[in-house]
């Protein structure tokens, strides 16, 4: 499987989304046989990765087949491996959606955290996004848990984790300048796998996913307290 490197989260394509509910994906990043141009050709890779998404939710990695995304994409299997040379690759493609999506919603507070007179209220309106697309995008739950059913797909969680730790980093040197690039690297890094982990346990418990969350919220900010007070 490619190694994906330390790179800008990749760019959606130019033309509206098709379905509206979901953004175009990424796929120039993607280990696919074949970059859709076409907007139907698009429209049915847009299918094809919200039926992925569906299918993880609904049954987890190990039941998923590029027959059963086919199927629920309603599209001839010949048309996903057009595209898709197998069902790492769909997962591949379906992460680096919902990755960017991610990183367009998340990116420019990330940028306002580091220049804000207020980064607790800014912390907190960070994490609520990241706590509305987790429950709100289709796939990234059942996602979730397949980058942690295949090793080869650590990959792709840590290359996102890796991205989005360099921008929390420059914003926090950018709050402190006398921050070492190691200290917020250390910083950043702890930051967000607290969030992740967060994120993870909020998104299993529904009736208690706010408060949870205003909870970690605190947790966070204590966290950070010391280096931006």
């Amino acid at each position: 499987m490619r190694t994906i490197g330390k790179t800008p989260a990749p760019g959606p394509f130019s033309s509206p989304p098709v379905p509206a509910a979901d953004p175009d994906p990424p796929l120039s990043g993607a280990r696919m046989r074949t970059v859709p141009r076409q907007q139907r050709a698009r429209a049915a890779v847009n299918r094809i990765l919200r039926a992925t998404g569906e299918l993880l939710d609904d049954a987890g990695f190990d039941a998923l087949t590029t027959t059963a995304v086919a199927e629920r994409a309603q599209v001839n299997i010949a048309t996903l491996y057009r595209y898709f040379p197998d069902k790492y690759a769909l997962i591949e493609a379906l992460a680096l959606s919902i990755e960017t999506e991610r990183y367009e919603k998340v990116g420019p507070m990330l940028s306002t955290f580091a220049t804000s007179a207020d980064w607790r209220r800014e912390l907190r309106a960070i994490t609520d996004k990241l706590l509305d697309l987790r429950v709100r995008r289709t796939g990234v739950k059942g996602l979730r848990r397949a980058l942690h059913s295949a090793p080869q797909l650590w990959i792709i969680e840590r290359a996102g984790f890796e991205r989005m730790g360099e921008r929390l980093g420059a914003g926090l040197r950018t709050r402190v300048p006398s921050m070492t690039a190691k200290r917020a690297d250390l910083v950043s890094t702890t930051l967000l796998a607290m969030m992740v982990g967060l994120l993870d346990r909020a998104t299993l418990e529904p009736a208690q996913r706010r408060p949870m969350m205003r909870e970690g919220a605190v947790a966070l900010e204590r966290y950070l307290t010391p280096y931006l007070d």
